[in-house]
């Protein structure tokens, strides 16, 4: 097991918590947070997932605020009562934003909030009962309220009292949850993924690289070429370092989703814009993605092109 303290930042580099899950051959994480930065949590949670690790939480420890959407990461999640606290997130805007552009910040902040839960598999209902609560009236859940909105997923035999009787992976028994419904379905996730990797690329580039690496096969048909992953990420990184402020936002009337054999294809259009310390540019753009749907979706395929 790992334990995973402090706060959340928008900019931590999470290379060290990479390190640490390597070195000590960790397959459990659990927390010690008061929240913080939604972003990192994300991100984190993320990182969680494609490793293929499972969250536990317990009641001496914390994980509040922003820590409650890392938890979400894990594959198998177990968390004792009264041992997550939730509230409404605070999204903060970006220094030099109009009041029209910081509003439009905080809508695509909610939206990418609700898709990755969705894309963890967790209710969205979950953020409805945390809007209710203010950054100081933290939400304690009860474990059928963690098992209704799906933020646990496994039962455990034995109560885990203290870290020393809680086994390297809890011993799963799936809980009964309600039946998926049209958001939990393959066409809802791929889109979800899409959405949230076209619309959250602009936070950070630490956070928007991390992604990719999350999202994307080892090989990918790239705009119309086998690319491996490392290539793809270096793309990346030249082109958030040339236009290091980027807002994009998907038209929702665009959007074209069919799904088969485990795969799905989602296409649509998405506003952008794009800022440098010297210039300016706007536009829309079309784009098309392959995603080989699972436990862990990625990438297969992405093609598109900015409209003339």
């Amino acid at each position: 097991m790992l334990v995973v303290s402090g706060e959340f930042d928008a900019n931590e580099s999470l290379n060290g918590f990479n390190r640490a899950v390597a070195s000590s051959g960790a397959k459990v994480i659990i927390f010690n947070s008061p929240g913080g930065n939604v972003g990192g949590a994300i991100r984190l949670g993320r990182m969680i997932r494609a490793a293929g690790l499972d969250t536990l939480q317990l009641r001496q420890l914390q994980c509040a605020s922003a820590c409650s959407l890392a938890f979400l990461g894990g594959i198998h999640r177990f968390a004792e009562p009264d041992s997550i606290g939730i509230h409404r997130a605070f999204l903060k805007p970006a220094d030099g934003m109009s009041t029209q552009e910081a509003e439009a910040r905080v809508q695509l902040g909610t939206a990418a909030i609700t898709s990755y839960v969705v894309e963890m598999g967790a209710d969205p209902k979950l953020l409805e009962l945390a809007a209710s609560y203010g950054k100081h009236d933290l939400r304690y859940l009860s474990a059928n309220e963690m098992a209704e909105l799906r933020v646990t997923n496994v039962a455990v035999n034995q109560s885990p009292a203290d870290t020393s009787q809680v086994p390297t992976r809890p011993n799963p028994a799936p809980v009964s949850v309600p039946a998926p419904d049209a958001r939990q379905q393959p066409e809802s996730i791929a889109v979800a993924f899409v959405r949230n990797l076209i619309e959250h690329h602009g936070d950070n580039d630490d956070f928007a690289l991390a992604q990719v690496q999350a999202s994307y096969a080892p090989k990918v048909d790239y705009y119309g070429k086998p690319t491996s992953l490392r290539s793809i990420i270096q793309d990346k990184r030249n082109y958030y370092k040339r236009w290091p402020n980027r807002v994009s936002n998907v038209r929702d009337e665009s959007i074209a989703v069919t799904c088969a054999d485990d795969r799905c294809t989602v296409s649509g259009v998405y506003d952008w814009v794009v800022r440098s310390p010297s210039k300016q540019e706007k536009g829309a753009a079309n784009f098309s993605y392959t995603i080989s749907i699972g436990p862990y979706p990625k990438i297969i395929a992405e093609t598109g092109n900015i409209q003339r």
